[in-house]
């Protein structure tokens, strides 16, 4: 466990991503079962990596941890949208919109 805790992975906030990927799936019947698969994973890793940084960002205790990863897993790509956006527009001269990277 240690080795994956070196790569920046917890296996805590990967599952509760997880869990927010799998209730995203009640949303759409049409999805094939990769892109089932690739919604529950990236709901998985993006709850891993994103949940420690938006945690800092908006200043939250260690006990938001886990709802945070279950949010950020339910909203997966979207969230990483929305982060970009945001994290651009913060350290950047030149603003982007949602509709620019929609293109």
């Amino acid at each position: 466990m240690q080795i994956l805790k070196d790569f920046g992975f917890d296996v805590i906030l990967f599952i509760a991503g997880l869990a927010g990927g799998i209730v995203v799936l009640n949303r759409s019947n049409k999805l094939t079962r990769i892109q089932k698969f690739s919604t529950v994973l990236s709901g998985g890793l993006t709850a891993n990596y994103l949940t420690p940084l938006v945690a800092e960002w908006l200043n939250l205790s260690d006990k938001t941890l886990y709802g945070l990863a279950f949010i950020l897993g339910y909203g997966g790509l979207k969230f990483v949208e929305i982060f970009y956006i945001s994290f651009h527009n913060k350290f950047s001269t030149s603003k982007i919109t949602k509709s620019e990277t929609d293109e």
